[in-house]
Order: C-alpha cells, then structure tokens, then sequence
C-alpha cells in the first residue's frame, strides 16, 4: 500500500465514525428544540388563560 491509500483509508474510517455522531446529535437537537417550543406554547397559552379571568 502506498502512503496516500494509507491516508484515505484513515479519513475514511473517521469520516465513518463521526459523522453518525454528529447526525444524531442534531436530530436529538432538534427534538429537544420541538419539545421546548411545545412547553412554551403550553405556558403560554396558560398564561393567558389566567389573565383572562381576572
């Protein structure tokens, strides 16, 4: 094997490994982002709820 087929092989194997991490983490990101955005229309809508009967 020569050095550049040494070298892209090990790229290779990293962009393998990390890339799968760095999806995952976005998506459970973007979970969590959803679920806060969920919570504050909630809260919200609460808030709301309660200014109105006074």
């Amino acid at each position: 094997m020569e050095t550049w087929q040494i070298i892209l092989a090990i790229v290779i194997v990293g962009l393998s490994i990390v890339m799968p991490i760095y999806y995952s983490s976005e998506k459970k990101k973007k979970e969590q982002q959803k679920e806060l955005e969920k919570i504050k229309k909630y809260g919200d809508a609460m808030n709301q709820l309660t200014r109105n009967k006074k």
